[in-house]
């Protein structure tokens, strides 16, 4: 039998439990075992020996004031017990009812219709605002172009 085991048994030696008789022999043979059951021996001796401290005479009578006050303080009425269960359902409607509404109002694009980025979708976008850009002279003024206040020389 090995120290290991030994050691998770000293309980019940010390206790005067049924213990295996190797334990016994092992802790008779082995001096590191030996001596870790005369210490719990000495823990246990001075554990015998020791008595609480005397409470305060007046704990018990700070203690109950301490209550009172904290029983006057919490709110009264027949809708105290409510209060917090209607709170929690009340957040968890709003909460609901928010997801509902950015679901409802989440643009999608419709199946099979490229997205932004792409070149397919960039072509197709410039496609459909073709008369705004033709008709805006920002691009002109950008660009240098026909309606643009430069002149060119001879």
């Amino acid at each position: 039998m090995n120290c290991k085991d030994v050691k998770e048994n000293l309980i019940d030696l010390l206790a005067a439990g049924p213990v295996d008789a190797a334990v016994t022999a092992h802790v008779k043979e082995c001096p590191s075992c030996a001596q870790e059951l005369e210490s719990m021996r000495k823990t246990m001796a001075l554990l015998d020996e020791w008595e609480p401290a005397e409470a305060s005479p007046y704990f018990l009578t700070r203690l109950q004031a301490h209550m009172r006050e904290e029983r006057s303080k919490a709110p009264a009425g027949w809708l105290a017990w409510v209060r917090r269960p209607v709170m929690a359902v009340s957040l968890a409607a709003v909460l609901a009812g928010g997801a509902v509404f950015y679901r409802m109002n989440k643009v999608v694009p419709p199946l099979g219709s490229p997205g932004a980025g792409t070149a397919v979708g960039d072509l197709e976008a410039l496609e459909k605002n073709h008369d705004l850009y033709v008709n805006t002279d920002l691009i002109d003024e950008i660009t240098g172009g026909p309606s643009s206040d430069v002149t060119e020389e001879d």
